[in-house]
């Protein structure tokens, strides 16, 4: 599995993933470790296209296991206890071949069936938590780990028992071009910019408020309007698709539209407004990037975390929050209201900017990294 020279050095293994929003923060972490020492580090999570696209350009080693998500306990019990029992397993037989100084958990069903190794073959373990409510993983995995790192000060972990684990506050972990974005000039200096992202698998109900507010409301939109859209690799196809009918009626409106979005820092630097779902690295990159934004959080998330994730933003001034209704006219409608009011209003586009970077946390990374450091050195 691991070469000779790989395993002559510290290894490091970064466990779960599944969507962008666990897997950018282990990148974050683990070029940051990288610049500190010498290590071998592999990503080890599901077989999601996603995950092996995201770590395979990031330049990693990647390893998928066939766990289950908890959402198929009900529906395929028994596929769910076989694959999770195997993944374990094979888990196991990986980390006791590999012996890693520590196993850092990144959240998602993914994670668990090498935390649960890990905790069996006391190898240190430190679980990244993105929200302010915690996921079903890290919940069920808090009492195995050494050290949670947190992007909240107000995450709603559990007491510690008898000091176990160590609750550090670190912000969640962004990558550096993130903290280091430079304003890139436009090709058309007049034009306005709308950067609209659903996260690195899409959002459905985002896509379709979109494409319904530049077709009901393009007479309330500036005339010169760029719209960058990540639509997840689903809805491509159909997005692209419609946009061609709205441009055949629209000389002035020009649409950049990909499925998964590589170099976001571009897009941020130029983004004059971001519509965005309300997932924790997405609001990470944002504060740090300072881009005034609308959050439509996701309404089916765990514990309602992304709508507390929002509120969080929306309450601090940083940015506007429009939630996802029953009604897809009604979502479209509010959505419509606060675009229209926003880019026509560069004082308070400004306003949400200031503060969105107020709250950013830059140096998240490298207080993570200081955390593992610490562990491994005992």
């Amino acid at each position: 599995m691991m070469t000779e020279s790989r395993l002559k050095k510290r290894s490091l293994i970064f466990a779960g993933g599944g969507t962008g929003g666990h897997l950018l923060p282990g990148i974050a972490v683990a070029e940051q470790l990288a610049s500190m020492d010498d290590f071998s580090i592999t990503f080890i999570g599901s077989n999601r296209p996603v995950e092996q696209q995201i770590i395979e350009r990031s330049g990693y080693q990647h390893l998928g296991l066939a766990s289950s998500p908890s959402n198929e306990l009900k529906s395929a019990p028994w596929s769910f206890f076989w694959n999770n029992g195997r993944a374990c397993l094979q888990a196991r037989r990986i980390l006791r071949a590999e012996r890693p100084a520590a196993v850092i958990g990144l959240g998602g069903f993914a994670s668990v069936p090498l935390i649960m190794a890990a905790s069996w073959l006391n190898i240190p373990i430190v679980l990244l938590e993105q929200n302010i409510i915690p996921g079903r993983a890290n919940r069920f995995l808090f009492s195995r780990a050494n050290v949670i790192c947190t992007s909240f000060a107000e995450t709603r972990l559990p007491k510690p028992h008898s000091g176990r684990p160590l609750i550090a506050f670190t912000g969640n972990p962004v990558r550096e071009q993130m903290t280091h974005l430079e304003t890139t000039p436009k090709s058309e200096p007049s034009e306005i910019l709308l950067l609209v992202l659903g996260g690195s698998q899409g959002a459905r109900a985002v896509n379709q408020a979109v494409l319904s507010l530049l077709e009901q409301g393009r007479d309330a939109l500036p005339r010169r309007l760029h719209v960058v859209h990540q639509t997840g690799e689903t809805d491509w196809k159909y997005a692209v698709q419609e946009y061609q009918k709205l441009q055949k009626h629209d000389s002035e409106l020009r649409v950049t539209v990909e499925p998964f979005i590589n170099d976001l820092a571009e897009w941020y630097s130029k983004a004059d407004l971001v519509i965005s779902r309300a997932g924790a690295t997405t609001l990470a990159e944002l504060a740090c990037t300072g881009c005034p934004t609308v959050l439509i959080p996701y309404p089916n998330s765990i514990g309602d975390h992304q709508l507390i994730n929002a509120q969080f933003y929306e309450a601090e001034g940083a940015a506007v929050l429009v939630e996802q209704m029953a009604d897809a006219e009604v979502t479209a409608h509010n959505l419509q209201t606060a675009v229209v009011e926003l880019l026509h209003d560069s004082t308070k586009r400004n306003s949400l900017s200031e503060v969105m970077q107020k709250l950013a946390l830059p140096e998240a990374s490298r207080k993570v990294a200081d955390e593992i450091m610490a562990l491994i050195a005992h």
